[in-house]
């Protein structure tokens, strides 16, 4: 009966937890930017040929015309450079990184000292625009000063589908959904600032070793007293994350997850927890009940069906999940804690994660 008791009230704390995390989502607004500001465009790019000329054809496309594009290449072994070559952009080589540096990191400060505009846009090689996507972004930009977005996510292959609980978690444990927000980091993907404010904060030196260097840079930027605002893409702004199969979206989750973790607030962690937590006894407790013949099998059907009808809403609002790894979310939801167990274990072991071809150590 004890047990019962319990896993009731976590399940119930889990819901209110998640009314808490995602109590108010904010988008991105449909505003569009002056042409009058000089924006440069900057995408570190490694092993992005796939990618790069779908974002490429998508910026030379736009309602808002930046001031420049530049491409830096970020030591590909494919063909990016060649395929950043015959596009009207500016291309960069990042050459042999410093040692102490992260390769995304140094690809970002090379572009952003060699750009001309006042402020800095940077892309992802992912990220996906519709013709009126970077004048949104650098409308938010002239509004709030530093800005970031985590783009929509627009998920096609079945094993993208895994990455329905993560894309949660990162929202949520960002605390930007929050009734009061707390924002407590960037999104790497879509990141918008001044020239003054990215170098009165060092730039990407100042983060140069940090694996993950959206929350370093926010750190960065508390610590100079900038303020930063966060937003979440819709179809205008979107990618695909982890597109080219199974493995590197587990070591891409692996390389964020357990940094991001160590990173946040005991009460951010607390409500994710809880929100875990809960998500995970619903199904737990409705698996055993309908095996042991048990008459609370209703009562945890119920508690299942609404956490379903929850995640249906949330997740239809931040990406395209079907509507069957809605239903079968234990099953992402167990890549998620394969992940996270992983990514502790080699943070605990020192070992490094392959991540685009290099060897990264998590941070500590």
């Amino acid at each position: 009966m004890i047990r019962f008791w319990v896993d009731l009230i976590i399940l119930l704390l889990g819901y209110g937890a998640a009314a808490l995390l995602f109590f108010r989502i904010p988008f991105l607004p449909r505003k569009e930017a002056e042409q009058a500001m000089r924006l440069s465009v900057i995408i570190p790019a490694r092993n992005e040929e796939q990618t790069l000329p779908l974002l490429l054809d998508d910026l030379l496309h736009q309602q808002f015309i930046p001031h420049e594009i530049i491409v830096v290449n970020d030591e590909s072994t494919d063909e990016t450079e060649a395929v950043a070559h015959t596009y009207d952009v500016r291309v960069l080589c990042t050459g042999s990184k410093p040692a102490g540096w992260v390769g995304k990191s140094w690809a970002c400060q090379t572009g952003a000292e060699a750009a001309t505009g006042d402020s800095f846009v940077f892309l992802d090689a992912d990220v996906r625009l519709s013709p009126d996507g970077l004048g949104r972004i650098a409308a938010v930009h002239a509004a709030h000063g530093v800005v970031s977005v985590q783009p929509y996510h627009a998920t096609q292959r079945w094993f993208e589908q895994c990455a329905l609980i993560f894309n949660l978690v990162q929202i949520g444990a960002n605390g930007s959904a929050l009734p009061r927000p707390v924002n407590l980091g960037l999104f790497g993907p879509v990141i918008a600032l001044s020239r003054a404010d990215y170098f009165a904060i060092g730039g990407h030196a100042g983060v140069k070793a940090a694996v993950v260097e959206d929350m370093a840079l926010a750190e960065s930027l508390r610590r100079a007293h900038i303020p930063f605002r966060v937003f979440m893409g819709d179809a205008g702004v979107r990618f695909r994350m982890y597109p080219d199969g199974f493995v590197p979206l587990w070591q891409g989750f692996t390389k964020n997850l357990a940094t991001g973790a160590a990173k946040t607030p005991i009460g951010l962690f607390l409500l994710v927890t809880l929100f875990i937590a809960s998500i995970t006894s619903a199904q737990l407790n409705l698996i055993e009940t309908l095996l042991i013949g048990s008459p609370r099998v209703l009562l945890y059907a119920v508690l299942y069906a609404v956490w379903i009808v929850a995640l249906f809403f949330l997740t239809r609002r931040i990406g395209k999940f079907r509507p069957l790894a809605v239903l079968l979310y234990p099953l992402p939801l167990f890549v998620f804690f394969a992940v996270f167990v992983n990514s502790v274990a080699i943070r605990l072991l020192r070992r490094k994660v392959l991540w685009k071809g290099r060897a990264i150590e998590l941070e500590r």
